[in-house]
């Protein structure tokens, strides 16, 4: 040990302590200011968390896809969910499609869709066999639209075989009129496959149409399940035979004739391809502000398409010469996953494209006059899960800053891999991700810091998207294979400012899909449209959810179908509103409680 201190020494250490700490208190006043400023900067400080709360909120019912080992293409594609308020409570009830399985069926086992009635209070419960729906099928996904325009949404469910609509009654039932309405599909040998359907007014006549894509066709007699010597394999190892095995299926458009009936009109309106695609989803949107729903279609293992609508229910492939059919390098990808959605604030609606691994999650920016760039690699996109399979995805304020952010679930197509093979690439069960949305021009990945990586990763499939509680922020609802959904609530994405706004058409289809809302507040304008279906396989909140960030107000404008225009000023941040065609903006009767303002 050293010599003891002296006195004088001990009050020197002291002095110099102090005017350490003075000094070292000085510097923090000092870069406070500058560490406030780049704190609020970082994505990571600021964006709200995601809880799992699917088993305290009633929702962890089990969706079968296919047999628990995946030996044929069928028991890969499906999982599809939508939100929709069926009883106009003001509250986003669940509609979770299920599958069935080989297995199920020899066994005498029917898995059923199931409704989950929203109750208000952060629970949901089972209403299905009430609301006389359940039906058991190789179902793939819905669409959610009131084609009837009577006030209710109505119900659309695909499936390998007949499709089903569900009128909806207005007191809690549904009614299967399928065949009166004629939109069960052709029946053809094998059966067709259709997957996610859309809902959107062609003609601007006031009523939905429907578009159905349809898939491949699948039959258990073309190819082997995966054995030695199969001709499918992946990594060399025999897999279930991939979709470019198949022969693809045309896709179906559907015209509302008012009457409750409709017809296809396929042809007429020129969608029939010599070369179909294999379809996986289909979003209306008015891409070049013209008034007119042009039509994009996603295809697995294939271009995609991209039609523009005449005003008159005809359309045009414009497919190649709008730069969407392929990516910025000229690669057809499989693509499983579609929003829409102003990204940069320009007033054009872009496109965000999931698609299978060792491709890039591609972003479409609209350059108007139905052009788009592939600005994938400018928004930080190339690599972010890259060697994962991404199915339901959305473009969603998710931290109510006035950008719109960019969610993407997850999950392999086959497990076999993973039995062979110890490369976290090769894992059956897949991250979700959330990316932030830095002023329209990149994305950064947040997933991290927001409670995702908490929940075992799973299968993903369908994804759906809504303010279930309406808390003023959008929550997450996602479908796992053969498993239960997880249901994320988003907390702390109200700390910001927002306005929601449901539509209803006079004019205009009841519904006002369609209908382009401007958003204005701080210098900031957004461009929204309503609809419903997107992701992969689902229907989401039709409701506009508006952040706002910091802003006690907005200027609202919206244009209807119709033409009509309608504007707003003042409207106060933080309510449900409901917006009547040419008549007025005011508080949503349908929500009757409000959330506490932040």
């Amino acid at each position: 040990m050293g010599r003891p201190w002296t006195r004088r020494e001990v009050i020197v250490l002291r002095k110099s302590l102090i005017l350490f700490s003075c000094s070292a208190l000085l510097l923090v006043v000092l870069f406070l200011p500058l560490y406030s400023r780049l704190t609020a900067e970082n994505p990571e400080t600021s964006f709200p968390t995601f809880t799992d709360v699917t088993k305290q909120a009633g929702v962890a019912y089990k969706i079968t896809i296919g047999d628990a080992v995946t030996e044929y293409l069928i028991d890969v594609k499906s999982g599809g969910a939508c939100f929709f308020d069926y009883d106009n409570d003001g509250y986003q009830d669940i509609y979770l499609v299920n599958r069935t399985s080989r297995k199920d069926e020899r066994e005498g086992r029917h898995p059923h869709d199931y409704l989950l009635h929203n109750n208000g209070d952060g629970t949901f419960t089972d209403v299905t066999a009430k609301a006389h729906l359940g039906a058991s099928g190789w179902h793939s996904g819905c669409a959610v639209g009131d084609y009837n325009n009577d006030g209710y949404l109505d119900l659309f469910v695909t499936n390998y075989g007949p499709n089903i609509l569900y009128r909806n009654n207005g007191d809690g039932t549904f009614t299967d009129v399928t065949a009166a309405a004629g939109v069960a599909g052709p029946t053809w040998d094998p059966p067709k496959w259709s997957m996610g359907a859309a809902f959107g007014d062609i003609d601007n006549d006031g009523f939905l149409d429907l578009y159905v894509p349809n898939f491949v066709a699948f039959d258990y007699k073309f190819l082997p399940p995966p054995i030695a010597g199969s001709p499918c394999k992946m990594k060399g190892i025999p897999v279930a035979c991939a979709p470019d095995m198949y022969p693809p299926q045309q896709d179906l458009l559907y015209h509302n004739n008012r009457d409750g009936t409709f017809t296809d009109v396929s042809k007429e309106a020129g969608i029939i391809r010599d070369k179909p695609g294999k379809g996986f989803g289909a979003v209306f949107s008015d891409f070049n502000n013209d008034g007119r729903q042009s039509l994009y279609v996603i295809n697995d293992a294939g271009a995609n398409f991209y039609y523009i609508n005449d005003g008159k229910g005809h359309f045009t492939d414009y497919s190649v010469p709008s730069g969407t059919a392929v990516d910025g390098f000229g690669n057809s990808q499989g693509t499983m996953g579609v929003w829409v959605g102003d990204i940069n604030h320009d007033g054009l609606q872009d496109i965000a494209i999931g698609n299978f691994i060792q491709q890039p999650k591609t972003i479409y920016i609209n350059q108007g006059d139905n052009m788009f760039t592939d600005e994938t690699n400018e928004f930080g996109m190339s690599m972010v899960a890259y060697n994962f399979s991404t199915w339901g995805m959305g473009l969603l304020d998710f931290d109510n800053d006035g950008w719109l952010d960019l969610w993407l679930t997850n999950g392999h197509t086959m497990e076999q891999l993973q039995q062979h093979f110890s490369d976290p690439d090769d894992k059956f069960a897949e991250h979700v991700y959330v990316l932030k949305n830095i002023e329209g021009k990149k994305f950064v990945d947040v997933s991290e810091i927001t409670g995702l990586r908490k929940v075992p990763d799973k299968v993903g499939r369908g994804t759906a998207f809504a303010d279930f509680d309406n808390d003023g922020d959008i929550d997450v609802l996602v479908v796992n294979k053969n498993d239960i959904p997880t249901l994320w609530r988003n907390d702390g994405g109200n700390e910001q400012n927002w306005i929601t706004i449901r539509t209803e058409g006079v004019k205009s289809n009841r519904s006002g899909f369609g209908a382009r809302i401007l958003a204005t507040a701080a210098g900031m304008q957004q461009a929204f449209e309503v609809r419903g279906s997107g992701s992969f396989l689902s229907s989401n909140d039709v409701r506009v959810h508006i952040g706002l960030a910091k802003a006690p107000e907005a200027e609202i404008e919206i244009h209807w179908p119709s033409g009509q225009i309608d504007k707003y000023s003042h409207v106060a941040a933080n309510q449900f509103y409901l917006a009547r065609e040419g008549d007025g903006l005011r508080p949503d009767p349908y929500v009757r409680t409000r959330p506490k303002s932040p």
